[in-house]
């Protein structure tokens, strides 16, 4: 198992610690799920940035539990994977809440996506079109914008399509009866405020073209996922970008939505597992290769009628109701 580091336990976290590695199982880490750390993290983001839709990455972390407590916070969710839209709907989180960023290869996907309530999705290239052919008119597509910055690692392929394709795609709806809502962008995980701001400013110019081109205009700006990149971890820098965001698509005048999606900024400090008597902070794929591996999962919820709730999962469930999800090799 990957090595961790240890948390500070200043508030009694090790006696629930110890009370976690009662109820384990065999010789698996326990993996504690802190809701309330979860919540205070997502209504941090929003309130850092008032003119930003926050969506949670499903493909993070979907445990049942997790997902209830971001819906519970008024947030909605970016689905990057083909079972994170039914673990939304099992956990009881409403589709018109979700930006669907999942690949759809056929017109059946997307009307099943639609008739969960789904009514905004991502498309990385003009092929993808045809599968929107004949829509319902409150369907909209978010094109995607390929990045001017080299993706990062270097061998990673750029996702999404160059400024003059993304003109040319919403020309190509147009003339397919569908609606383009916006653009969403690609940046790297670790983007700095500069780098969201050229991409930004860059993305109001395409979308400038696409409505010269095309006589429609874009009214979403999606920031996409990992946000708010490295200004997660440096106040100075979450002030930075809100006001740059406010500053360049002014969204109180404007008109136009601003949404992104974050993961590990919203579960960054809330996942732990706990073996042998210690606890330790992980990441989302740490906690997930040990829940597919068979581990309890403990939920920590100060809003609940008990501290600790067991929600085993077992290994045994159908793949929709699977609560950890992989990300795709391409994405």
């Amino acid at each position: 198992m990957p090595t961790a580091t240890r948390t500070a336990d200043p508030n009694g976290a090790a006696d629930l610690a110890s009370e976690a590695v009662a109820v384990g199982i065999h010789d698996l880490p326990v993996v504690v799920i802190d809701l309330e750390r979860a919540r205070r993290r997502y209504c941090a983001l929003r309130d850092d940035f008032p003119w930003v839709d926050v969506h949670y990455d499903v493909s993070a972390l979907a445990h049942p539990a997790l997902l209830s407590a971001i819906a519970e916070a008024g947030g909605g969710f970016e689905v990057t994977h083909d079972q994170a839209l039914p673990a939304l709907l099992l956990a009881g989180s409403p589709g018109h809440h979700v930006l669907h960023a999942t690949p759809v290869a056929h017109p059946h996907e997307a009307r099943a996506a639609y008739d969960a309530g789904v009514r905004r999705f991502v498309i990385d290239g003009a092929r993808a079109l045809e599968v929107f052919a004949g829509a319902p008119g409150d369907l909209r597509l978010v094109l995607k914008l390929q990045p001017a910055l080299a993706p990062r690692p270097a061998h990673r392929a750029a996702r999404g399509m160059c400024p003059a394709a993304v003109v040319a795609a919403a020309r190509t709806a147009r003339g397919l009866g569908v609606r383009v809502a916006g653009l969403s962008l690609t940046l790297p995980q670790d983007g700095s405020p500069a780098e969201y701001v050229s991409e930004i400013v860059r993305a109001m110019g395409v979308a400038a073209d696409v409505e010269a081109g095309t006589d429609q205009r874009l009214r979403l700006l999606d920031l996409g996922d990992g946000f708010p990149g490295r200004a997660d971890r440096r106040p100075a820098e979450r002030a930075e970008l809100a006001r740059a965001i406010r500053g360049i698509v002014a969204p109180a005048t404007s008109g136009i939505t601003v949404t992104a999606s974050a993961g590990s900024a919203i579960t960054a400090g809330c996942l732990s597992v706990v073996s042998a008597g210690v606890r330790h902070d992980v990441e989302p794929a740490v906690a997930s290769a040990c829940i597919d591996a068979g581990a309890e999962v403990v939920v920590l919820d100060s809003q609940g009628t008990s501290l600790l709730r067991r929600l085993p999962l077992l290994r045994s469930r159908s793949s929709s109701d699977h609560r950890v999800l992989r990300r795709l090799a391409s994405s």
